[in-house]
């Protein structure tokens, strides 16, 4: 009740300033806490499919909408290393690694390495700001459907940020790795 009621006494700064710390914060806490609400309820079901997605199995297919409304698909990257990672714009971790990610993007993305973001905002104004500001410039999709979405479900993702290191043939070789770990799987 506290996180509803800070909540509306903030929402009104949203409209001067939606990154405003106050508001980004309560923001983050009480959308966040709605989204772990509908992932709680389909845990079972999301933890069943993130287990039958295994390092050296082939890593299942999809396409989503970018933010510019292509359609894009996982396969179009063979060839290349990918780093498939779910995130939102409500999750600061995931914010947090975003930054990470963006200077290793810089450094390997001329080697065959390309990272896919599938955000899981509900909201395509939030997701757009905040690629905006964490200085995302590789390829984002999402059905705007949080943590509903078909990939999101497909690869069981009940946490955020979650990811996986998939080689140049789609066949996944790594879970949950982040920026330390990349760097040296790409060295």
């Amino acid at each position: 009740m506290l996180v509803l009621v800070t909540y509306l006494v903030a929402f009104p700064f949203y409209f001067r300033n939606p990154e405003a710390p106050l508001f980004f914060e309560v923001y983050s806490r009480f959308n966040g806490t709605l989204e772990h609400m509908a992932i709680d309820k389909n845990k079972e079901r999301l933890v069943a499919n993130n287990d039958s997605i295994i390092v050296g199995r082939a890593a299942p297919d999809f396409t989503l909408n970018s933010l510019e409304g292509e359609e894009i698909t996982l396969s179009e990257f063979r060839g290349k290393k990918v780093l498939l990672t779910f995130w939102a714009s409500w999750c600061p971790t995931c914010r947090a690694e975003n930054r990470h990610l963006a200077e290793i993007y810089s450094e390997y993305k001329e080697e065959g390495f390309e990272i896919l973001g599938v955000s899981l905002d509900r909201s395509r104004t939030n997701w757009f700001k905040a690629v905006e500001k964490d200085g995302i410039t590789w390829p984002q999709v999402s059905d705007l459907e949080g943590v509903d979405s078909e990939a999101a479900i497909l690869y069981g993702v009940y946490s955020t940020p979650t990811t996986f290191l998939i080689d140049s043939s789609r066949v996944v070789i790594g879970k949950d790795i982040f920026a330390d770990e990349l760097k040296n799987y790409l060295r």
